[in-house]
């Protein structure tokens, strides 16, 4: 029970007010209130309110009550989720446009995002530009997948043309500095198509190797991704591998 210290015609204008219909009866201490469904508001001549019955009407007549004795609803509590944006791949390439696709197609049937540095540098930037603002501390690129194909022919001056091997072009090998300083190895994946010459100096970086299609390397691939915090679909890795 509650107490109201306004009159009777106060207290039916605080219902109508508050969109609750019914009608008035008197009784010796007082009036009673009744909705259609059954709601009952007893206002007693002392200035007690008495809410009792069920259903929509009885919530509306509690929460009104409670109002007319200072008591306000708490706010709802609405939980703020922050999107958290998904880690992308920042992808560089050399000449082989078609291992690029494949590879570009992959992750696209794994659900990954992937920015390609060579397709997606056309607001202005340089692509040295364009890689050290998508990766490192403000960048979205969380990882990196260098690709590495024999887009070049050479041989050292020292051992002549005998030792022509196939090589990465070397703005890719630059490139690839640059994810392995800013991202770490672990974090910087490295394919190799056919047989390649490295460069000196990597010991402790892990190759993923592969003859004609990157499909070959799906397995190894999603492995390095779910260890990058990546969400990645089994039953998408199998199809992408087919």
């Amino acid at each position: 029970m509650s107490k109201f210290k306004g009159d009777l015609d106060e207290l039916k204008a605080n219902l109508h007010k508050d969109g609750i219909e019914g009608t008035w009866s008197n009784f010796d201490n007082g009036h009673k209130f009744k909705t259609v469904d059954g709601a009952i508001l007893n206002f007693y001549n002392t200035g007690t309110l008495q809410a009792q019955g069920r259903g929509n009407s009885k919530d509306k007549i509690d929460r009104l009550v409670k109002r007319l004795n200072g008591v306000t609803e708490p706010d709802a509590v609405v939980e703020v989720v922050k999107a958290v944006a998904a880690p992308q791949l920042f992808i560089v390439y050399g000449h082989d446009e078609t291992s690029r696709d494949q590879l570009e197609l992959i992750l696209s049937k794994l659900g990954i995002e992937s920015f390609i540095l060579a397709k997606s540098s056309g607001s202005g930037l340089t692509i040295i530009e364009a890689l050290e603002q998508h990766v490192g501390r403000a960048g979205t690129a969380k990882a990196g997948i260098v690709l590495l194909t024999p887009d070049d022919m050479a041989y050292s001056a020292r051992e002549g043309a005998e030792a022509l091997k196939g090589r990465a072009r070397q703005n890719v090998i630059l490139e690839m500095g640059m994810l392995l300083a800013k991202l770490g190895r672990q974090s910087t994946l490295i394919l190799v198509k056919g047989k390649l010459e490295r460069p000196s100096d990597t010991d402790g970086i892990i190759y993923h190797s592969f003859t004609n299609h990157v499909k070959e390397i799906v397995a190894p691939l999603v492995e390095r991704l779910e260890s990058l915090g990546f969400k990645i679909d089994h039953k998408k890795a199998l199809e992408a591998s087919r």
